[in-house]
Parts: structure tokens; sequence; C-alpha cells
């Protein structure tokens, strides 16, 4: 194994090892990880379980228990900043196999090279071998998680980084959140259920191989989880699942817009002047939902959590690149003095929970000629759905027709392909399909897909934190895209608008746009604040009236949901 701050040591690789298969009374996943959440933390409140879900376009994963996890947060204290124009960030990592806390200070560029030099020491053991990893890359189609990090890296972080000058209004929550996930849950291969795959033991393991302390440790944690699992896998079959009884109701949850119709129409007025006068031309404008997760109604003094309204959103969505992971802070851990009286991890302090229908990045490594490939597909122009069959197609031919959308879509590609051009091998950055149509639970979106095959030296890794913010939630010319947005929105992205995936170690990974996006944070008293944003890129073309109401169209179906109860069905 590998210690997190010594990389003098090259770890053992272990190929993954298959070690039991439940079936969870065939439970759909999004109702499954409820139950999952809910029944690790009763076993077990002390672990850092820090549950992460990615649909990853049909391949899910849940990880769990993560060897590593970053947590990241602005540091306001200059005294630890090299530069105001460059903050550092405080980052805490909480250690698996001894139950440590660690705190460092870096720059967004520190880091991305810590990352990239953690997973180098990993991915000297990518197993050509693996026949069903070997197949996907062959096909050079979709990867899927086998080993590596998962998490999410929010737009204020990034932002920030592109246009420091900028007054971006970071958010208390945590800027950012990864994990290096060697124990994780995957769909079993042509029956339904689950099945727990682990980079910690391998067959000789198994067969009483000497163990240092650290596998000794994880071993253990190990052992531990399949019991748990074992133990959720009975209590579920011993329900009928015809009759299964309802679990308790969640509140309603009435988000509100913080900017009413003449907020969004004065912001919506500047932007226009901004556009007029060369600024950008194109640029991306949101507004957000709030409101507060308050008490069950059946007075169990519990506090709801937003992984109680996944089943329902996820039933009604079904977003291609939705996720959760839920993130939380060490018991009595003071992020100002670093300071843990016990390693016990309390209650969940954060929760990101994406419907997101947009891809950002796909990397691809071919394992023939050891490169990687990179695909973008970026999201510009909207329609709603049709109330009839025949109202539909109308408005998906409209969207298709219109030349304003197909403006707005072709702006954002070029940016796409500046932003790959910097990383991509010379001729190789493509744009394969151009404006196409697709068609989603609530909304029509126009799509284009850009290809390109990345240099030799472009690290995955340093693309991805290279290229954030993504170009279809910023605008044109990004940087001062970036700019002129924090000066007219009121409040802080967060983690909406920035991008949740996976990375293995090969350098193969997906990650989404983190839009369709919940977000639940602690605040200082106590309270879930909850937010949820909706936006759209405006150009001198652009109508008020349609750019609001198009904000409506993408959220309306969530609000809605959220008002009415929801439960384990």
């Amino acid at each position: 194994m590998i210690a997190l701050d010594n990389f003098t040591k090259t770890p053992t690789i272990k190929t993954p090892s298959v070690l039991n298969r439940w079936r969870f009374n065939d439970l759909p996943v999004a109702e499954l990880l409820k139950q999952l959440q809910q029944h690790l933390l009763a076993q077990d409140k002390n672990s850092n379980w820090q549950l992460t879900w990615l649909n990853n376009d049909g391949r899910p994963v849940i990880g769990l228990l993560p060897k590593v996890s970053w947590s990241v947060y602005f540091c306001s204290d200059q005294t630890v900043t090299n530069s105001t124009l460059h903050p550092n960030y405080k980052i805490v990592k909480t250690h698996r196999d001894n139950g440590s806390i660690t705190t460092a200070y870096m720059s967004y560029a520190d880091w991305q090279d810590e990352l990239i030099s953690y997973s180098s020491h990993y991915d000297k053991g990518y197993d050509s071998n693996n026949s069903t990893i070997t197949l996907i890359n062959k096909q050079n189609k979709q990867p899927s998680y086998h080993h590596g990090f998962m998490g999410f890296i929010g737009y204020d972080m990034s932002a920030h980084e592109l246009s420091p000058a900028a007054k971006i209004k970071l958010a208390t929550q945590p800027c950012a959140v990864l994990g290096h996930y060697d124990i994780y849950l995957t769909p079993t291969d042509n029956e339904a259920g689950w099945t727990l795959n682990s980079k910690i033991l391998n067959s000789e393991t198994l067969n009483n191989e000497l163990l240092d302390i650290e596998d000794t440790l994880d071993n253990s944690k190990l052992s531990a989880l399949i019991d748990y699992l074992n133990i959720l896998d009975n209590e579920l079959s011993t329900i009928d699942s015809a009759n299964q009884p309802k679990g308790a109701l969640a509140p309603f949850l009435t988000l509100t817009a913080n900017w009413q119709k003449s907020d969004y129409q004065q912001a919506f007025v500047q932007t226009q002047r901004y556009l007029q006068q060369g600024d950008c031309y194109q640029i991306n404008l949101t507004q957000v939902w709030q409101g507060c997760l308050n008490k069950s109604l059946n007075n169990d003094k519990t506090t709801p959590m937003l992984i109680d309204y996944l089943p329902t959103l996820h039933r009604n969505t079904q977003a291609p690149f939705a996720g959760y992971i839920s993130v939380s802070k060490p018991e009595n851990y003071d992020l100002k003095t670093e300071v843990s009286t016990t390693d016990n991890v309390d209650t969940i302090s954060f929760e990101l929970l994406s419907c997101s229908p947009e891809l950002f990045f796909t990397f691809i490594k071919d394992i023939e000629t050891d490169m990687n490939h990179i695909r973008t597909k970026p999201i510009k122009g909207t329609m709603p759905r049709g109330s009839t069959s025949k109202q539909d197609l109308l408005l998906k031919q409209q969207l298709t027709a219109s030349a304003k959308d197909r403006a707005e879509n072709v702006m954002i590609v070029d940016l796409l392909r500046n932003d790959l051009g910097k990383y991509a091998k010379t001729g190789s950055v493509k744009v394969p399909l151009l404006f196409a149509i697709e068609s989603f639970s609530n909304v029509h979106h126009m799509v284009s897909t850009i290809t390109a095959e990345l240099k030799v030296d472009a690290h995955p890794l340093a693309v991805l934190f290279g290229s954030l913010p993504a170009g279809s939630i910023t605008g044109t010319p990004k940087k001062r895209a970036v700019e002129i947005i924090s000066e007219l929105e009121a409040d802080a992205r967060g983690a909406y608008c920035g991008t949740m995936g996976y990375m293995n170690f090969d350098g193969s990974g997906q990650w989404n746009v983190l839009i369709r996006t919940l977000q639940a944070n602690e605040s200082l008293s106590g309270t879930r604040k909850v937010s949820l944003w909706a936006g759209g890129g405006i150009t001198i073309a652009s109508n008020c009236d349609d750019e609001y109401q198009e904000c409506l169209d993408k959220v309306g179906n969530l609000l809605q949901v959220l008002k009415q109860e929801t439960g384990t069905h």
C-alpha cells in the first residue's frame, strides 16, 4: 500500500477480487442507496463511508469507504496563502488505514499535482488482461470504473482559478471532494444483484499471504463491510416486495427562487450590455431556488436527507449522468483549528444529488496504442417536451431548426475545440456530430460531440482540471464570462456547474456537468440548506421572457417532485 504523504514506496498492485454478491431484494439502485447509507451508518458511525454513486450512462458504480479522501475548503486566512490571486485551499484528508485526519494547504494546481503523483503509483497496475476492460476500450466506447478516484470538483474553485482577479463568492461548503475507492459495488453480470469488488485483497492474500500492518487493517474493515452487507441483504430479503410497507415519508421540500422575475430581468439587461459592448459572445446566466430540510413528519426528531428524495427524482428524470455523494465532517473537528478530539465521524454535513443529462468528458484508454482519447458532448439549446406526441414532435423540430440555438451551440463547440486543442495532438480534434437532438423527461436538448486524441504528456487529470469550468455553463470567451457571472449572480454556485465523476488510475474516466443538481449543506445554525439552480446561455439574440421560462422548464419537474411526499416503495 502507499502512505499519502510519502511517495517513496511503490505499492503492490492487486488485481480486483470479487468478494461476494447480493440481491438486496432487487431494489432499484436509487432506493438501494438510501437503505445502504442508513444501514452502514447504523452499523458503524465511526467510519468515513462517504457513499458515492455514479449512474455513468448505464454503467453504475457505488463507492464505499475510500482509502484516502480529500475534502477541499476555501481558505480565507491569507496568512497561509501565497497570493491573493492564487489562494491556497484547506485540504482535509481522511485516511482509512489508521483513521487519521491531516490538513494541508495547497493551490488548485498543487492539489492537481498531488493527485497526479498519487495516481502514478497505481497506474502501473493497470490490468490489460482484464477482459471486460479490454473489450470496452478496444471497442472505443464507454469506460467503466475499476480503480481510481470518484467525487466532484465544484464550479467556484475552478472559476476562481480561471480568473483569480474576479470576486468569486466561494461557498462555505466543500469546494471539492475526491476519494480513492478501492472498494466498490457494481451490477452483477447477466443477473440481478450487486457485486462487491476490492483492490485490497487478491488471490494470494486470500490464501494467507503475509500481510503488512496496513493490509491487516484494511482486511479487517473489508470483512466488517461484508458482514454489514450480508445483514442488509438478509433484512431486505424478508420483505415481501409486493406488500412492502412504505418507509417514513420525507416532508414536503419547497424551494423558492431567490430572484423575482424583475431581478432576473435586471441581470438580463446588464448581460445584454456586456454582450453589446463586445465583452462576450455568450454568457451563461443562472438563478437559484433555496429552502431548508425540516424535521420528519413522524416526529422522530431526525432531519431528512437529500437521499430521501432520490428514488422519485431518479424515476422522474432517468438522467444518464446522475450521481450522489455524501460527506461527513469529523466529529469535533474544527476547520479553523484543525483539531479533532475523536476519530468518530459525525452525521453527514454535505450532500450532492445530481440529475444531470450532460456529459463533460469521457476519457478512453486505448490498450493497443496506450493512447488516451477524449470525448465531450456540450448541451446548448433547450425546448420543453410537449403534452401530446404531435406537439412533442413539433417542439423537437422547432429546436432542430432554431438558428438562435444553433448559433449558441456552435459558439460552445468552438470554445471546447479550443480548450481541447491545448492538450490534443495536432489535427486530432474532430466534431463527428453537430446539432443532434436528445430527449429527456422534461426537455429536448441540442447536443454536439467533439473528440480528440491527447498528447502523450497530457495527463487526463491535468486536462480535467485545466478545462474547468465547462464552456457550456460559462460562456465565451470563458475568462471574461466567469468574471461577469461573479458580478451578476447574487449567490455562489458552489458545486453547481462543476463536475462529478471518476478517473481510473489508468487514465480512463467519465465526468458530467453538474446541472439539474441539488446541494444540501449544514449551516452554522445546524439547519440543512438546499439549493437548486437553473440558467441558460444568453446571446444578443436572446429574449428575456423566453430565457426566464427556459429556467423554469429545466427544473420545474424537480421542484414539483420535491413538493410531493416521497418514501420507500
